[in-house]
């Protein structure tokens, strides 16, 4: 979820609020995702119900009484805004995750046959039996057609036994939400069931608690089910329980784990059972708990160096999602291997020996920039180490607000980046890239000028603006020359031809670092005719989160390319990560990686599209770049997970659930320290104690009683006094609507020209919203220097809601005649 980065990501709201059922044709308009700071005097949920609790093991969670607390670190999470909705939608489309043998007509039908390979019986067998497994299947063997299954044997045998069945299926991404319910859920059991999909679009209101009450399986994000079990913690009427579903299925399960929405989600479930057993010592009713299953192709080792990390690792997800048992196929892998079939591998090596005056020429102006500033980095030009240094350094000189060493900090960041592009792309994405940062800030700089005759161009910033374009021509002319390109491009030219050459039905994906890159990618395809002689037609598939500078896709476009894609409208997607996982794309021939390597689910992921026959996985890498060596260290670690969950399956079934005991009560303990710790920093601080300064000029902008927040989540400044501090900015990109609320260009210090964030409409009024991490936070009597924060959660301090009725013309009477 986009996250608005981060990883998108820093506008907050406390509750899910109501929910929206909307038509698939108004799905157009990608929505804002919200953190929360939350409400976090949260009681405990309410124990009633009768019924004993599943555990793996049919004895609960040893250890001592839990104090009542107040979950607030899962009230921090990163929660959907209030837009989440339902959507509900009777399409059905082919098996994503399953070659159909009955064939294409059969699957259209309106009732398609429900059954199951040998191979993905076994796997399933012991929930069938009501036990709460993982369930670990390659990508394409039928994962989601297995839960489908187990999903409708569940309801039946809860029907047979008058027991309420409810079956919540969560998912990581809001596309999967879509596909699981077009492809799967809803094609093969809406006969018998209700079922529906929750996403983030908005029309008709409706409360997620009335949707859990009409429907049999609700099919949605696992943040739009964190937040109504907040909302239940709180007594509001929106909330439910664990105990109001009896199979949770959780999607991509391995992310089940540290501070993520999952494994919030599960710790609840283990407190609750930990509260079950001592309420059935004192002969109380205990809280009836769902089942689980877990999907994952791949849960990896966790980082671990050794087999005996890697089975704590396997243990600790287990843990984590109460598993009886991680389930892979042991007695009919022919059949699975029949079905899934390896792609042949190789690793492409680009021998770097190409002169680089390009690049060249950027190092010489990074040097004027570090002498101007005197700044000793101990990280070497254009790589990850020189990157981190130069954020670290921004950071530091924005908190001792000193603005020269910022400012260069901030413009090495830039030529850094363009070094990378330039290894990893054309040299003209490289140029273009620092050409549109500049003109965006001589830009800034003439508003500046226009908006106030009185305004002088700092020293620093003439300086580095000057750099610049005292280098644009020669920049530009280097840009230009092919024969300085980079040979990683010449490699993967050469690899697209010859598949799209051999096979004129090839389909593929090249997998790659950042949307800027993709992007760029993009471009180079369309800018070569070699490309369209051989029918590639390619388009970029990046992340709806709104973290990067890179304008993101939104959901209704990722879709939309999705879909041309499966139709053979486009052949050949270049995706950031966002298409590693989950995601329905069609079988490929080709799988590229070019130049990136995450971690061995990553790369289990990507080689699991290329899945069609005769299919190839490629990874394109620079010599010396430590990228081959970084790929074959992931297939060391894949290797040696395939090992840890056999090892974990033949443990002796008492030392198993021991383990998982203990890695249970710590779980608990350590989310009950951190409480603890979060209690103890949380709404501490007045407002008015604590100061926001310019994060660039260092100017002193205003005091935290001045800020008020809008739905929890918009900080805005309505004083007269702030008013003569910014000047209203261009709006370059895309207007972005948001409920009932948009963006209307951005504010900007009158000073010095440093964004502070988005001048927001919302009912009728203009409204300067400020991000905080364009400013510096000071806590009087602190003698520390300043403070950075990401996100205003990380204040300790609660900020009034702001009052329409305050700021709105109260006069009837109007300007119209």
């Amino acid at each position: 979820m986009g996250k608005t980065d981060g990883k998108n990501e820093e506008s907050e709201e406390n509750g899910i609020g109501k929910l929206f059922i909307l038509e698939e044709e108004n799905q157009n308009k990608s929505k804002a995702e919200a953190a929360t700071a939350g409400s976090e005097e949260q009681a405990e949920e309410a124990v009633d119900g009768s019924e004993t609790e599943r555990s793996a093991s049919g004895t609960i969670v040893e250890e001592a009484t839990l104090l009542s607390e107040s979950d607030l670190s899962l009230a921090e999470s990163s929660i959907n805004s209030l837009n989440d909705s339902l959507v509900q939608n009777g399409d059905m489309g082919n098996d994503s995750d399953h070659d159909e043998e009955q064939g294409a007509s059969k699957r259209a039908s309106p009732e398609p046959e429900m059954t199951l390979r040998d191979y993905q019986m076994e796997v399933a067998q012991p929930a069938l039996e009501g036990k709460n497994i993982i369930i670990c299947l390659p990508t394409g063997s039928g994962k989601t057609r297995v839960a489908v299954y187990i999903s409708k044997e569940h309801l039946e045998e809860r029907k047979r036994k008058s027991k309420p069945g409810k079956v919540i299926v969560l998912v990581n991404k809001v596309p999967l939400a879509e596909q699981h319910f077009r492809k799967e859920f809803h094609p093969y059991l809406k006969r018998w069931y209700q079922v529906i999909k929750l996403s983030g679009d908005t029309a008709l209101k409706i409360s997620f608690p009335e949707v859990v009450k009409s429907h049999d399986i609700i099919i949605c994000t696992a943040q739009i089910l964190e937040n109504s079990l907040i909302n239940a913690n709180l007594e509001d009427e929106d909330g439910v329980k664990l105990s109001d579903f009896s199979l949770i299925i959780i999607d991509e399960c391995h992310h089940t784990q540290k501070e993520g929405v999952y494994n919030n989600i599960m710790i609840r479930y283990l407190k609750q059972m930990k509260r079950n057993k001592k309420n059935r010592k004192e002969n109380k009713p205990e809280v009836p708990l769902p089942q689980i299953l877990g999907l994952t192709a791949s849960p990896g080792v966790g980082g671990a160096k050794n087999n005996q990390k890697a089975m704590e690792h396997i243990l600790k997800i287990c843990a984590n999602l109460d598993a009886y048992k991680i389930m892979t196929v042991r007695g009919n892998e022919i059949q699975l291997n029949n079905q899934v079939k390896e792609p042949y591998k190789r690793i492409e090596i680009a021998e770097e020996t190409r002169e680089n005056p390009f690049g060249e020429r950027i190092t010489k102006i990074m040097t004027d920039i570090q002498s101007y500033c005197q700044f000793y980095p101990n990280a070497e030009f254009g790589t990850q180490s020189y990157e981190q240094w130069a954020v670290q350094k921004e950071k530091s000189a924005a908190k001792e607000g000193n603005r020269r060493e910022r400012v260069c900090a901030e413009h090495l960041k830039k030529y850094n980046d363009a070094l990378q592009i330039n290894d990893t792309i054309r040299m003209i994405d490289a140029y273009n890239y620092l050409k549109n940062f500049y003109n965006e800030e001589k830009n800034k700089k003439n508003q500046l000028c226009l908006a106030n005759e009185n305004s002088i161009l700092n020293e620093t910033d003439s300086f580095l603006i000057e750099l610049f374009y005292e280098s644009k021509k020669k920049l530009k002319d280097l840009a230009a020359n092919p024969k300085f390109e980079n040979e990683k491009l010449a490699k993967l030219r050469r690899t697209i031809l010859e598949e799209f050459t051999k096979n004129e039905k090839a389909r593929g994906i090249i997998f790659t670092k950042t949307r800027q890159s993709a992007a760029a990618l993009l471009q180079w395809i369309i800018d070569n005719d070699k490309f369209e002689d051989v029918g590639v037609r390619a388009h970029y598939l990046i992340g709806a989160g709104h973290n990067s500078e890179f304008k993101p896709m939104t959901q209704n476009e990722q879709k939309e390319v999705i879909n041309k894609f499966s139709a053979g409208k486009l052949n050949l997607l270049i995706a950031t990560t966002v298409a590693e996982e989950g995601l329905d794309i069609k079988e490929c021939n080709i799988v590229i990686r070019y130049g990136l390597v995450t971690n061995e689910i990553a790369m289990v992921q990507a080689r699991g599209r290329a899945r069609a026959d005769d299919s190839t996985y490629v990874l394109v890498a620079s010599s010396g770049s430590g990228v081959a060596e970084r790929e074959h260290v992931n297939s060391f670690r894949e290797q040696m997970m395939y090992k840890a969950i056999r090892k974990v399956q033949d443990m002796d079934p008492e030392k198993y659930l021991d383990k998982i005991h203990e890695f249970q009560l710590q779980s608990i303990n350590e989310k009950k320290m951190k409480i603890k710790k979060k209690k103890t920093k949380t709404f501490t601080e007045n407002p008015s104690l604590i100061s926001f300064y310019c994060r660039n000029c260092n100017e002193l902008i205003c005091s935290g009683e001045n800020i008020q927040v809008i739905e929890n989540m918009h900080h805005v400044n309505m004083t007269e006094e702030f008013k003569d501090l910014y000047i209203q900015g261009e709006n370059k990109t895309l207007q972005e609507r948001f409920a009932d609320y948009q963006t209307n260009g951005e504010i900007i210090c009158k000073k010095c020209g440093q964004t502070w964030g988005p001048m927001m409409v919302h009912r009728g009024l203009d409204l300067p919203c400020l991000n905080i991490k364009y400013f510096t936070v000071e806590f009087k009597g602190e003698k520390t220097t300043r403070k950075i924060c990401k996100q205003w959660r990380d204040l300790p301090v609660r900020f009034p809601v702001f009052n329409y009725a305050d700021h709105c013309d109260s006069d009837d009477d109007s300007d119209e005649d």
